[in-house]
């Protein structure tokens, strides 16, 4: 399932390959199931073109085995954390501002935590995609990495969990932090969140 409430810009074009500049004004739902059956033929897509919140977030989030958060808001990341715990479905998300990018494979009993003991403000950080920029690389390299998770996770491979991988594209190093649970954290509960 794609979920995105907005269309395609031309500030979209650089930092992707979903879309080109046939789809501006296109929603953007739209143009990736017609861009990703070019590709498969084989896989099925259900886009819905609107922001999802409360019950019908829940609902969506019910119907799949994972979740992949490519959103660009601290508020819906929030909410997407908080469907994925409440309804136990592990949780990659994934993102990029300027020359950085994160990457966190969030999974059920959210020992290590969630995305909320994290970042408990849910308030948009000053440093964001629309103050910083993106640079496109980062996008794809990130969004390259959430699909490989994915992959990994729906398989029952081993795969990283509950840590933030930092990218730093002018170095090209990789820091990896391990995460705990927030005391009183009101999505999942436990101790206070600490960076080991």
């Amino acid at each position: 399932m794609l979920v995105d409430d907005d269309d395609v810009h031309v500030s979209n074009l650089q930092r992707q390959i979903l879309f080109t500049s046939e789809d501006i004004a296109q929603p953007k739902t739209t143009a990736a199931r017609a861009r990703l059956a070019q590709l498969n033929p084989q896989i099925e897509l259900i886009a819905l073109k609107q922001r999802l919140g409360g019950k019908a977030l829940r609902d969506e989030v019910a119907k799949a085995d994972v979740v992949l958060d490519c959103t660009d808001n601290m508020a819906t990341r929030q909410a997407i954390n908080a469907a994925c715990v409440a309804l136990k479905t592990p949780l990659i998300t994934a993102s990029a501002v300027g020359l950085g990018g994160q990457l966190m494979v969030l999974t059920p009993p959210w020992e290590q935590g969630c995305y909320r003991c994290l970042w408990p403000d849910a308030n948009e950080p000053e440093r964001n995609c629309r103050t910083a920029g993106i640079i496109g690389p980062v996008v794809g390299m990130m969004g390259t990495l959430q699909a490989l998770e994915a992959i990994k996770l729906l398989a029952g491979m081993m795969a990283p969990r509950n840590t933030l991988r930092l990218f730093d594209a002018r170095t090209s190093n990789w820091r990896t932090l391990a995460l705990q649970r927030a005391q009183g954290c009101p999505v999942c509960g436990g101790q206070h969140a600490d960076m080991v």
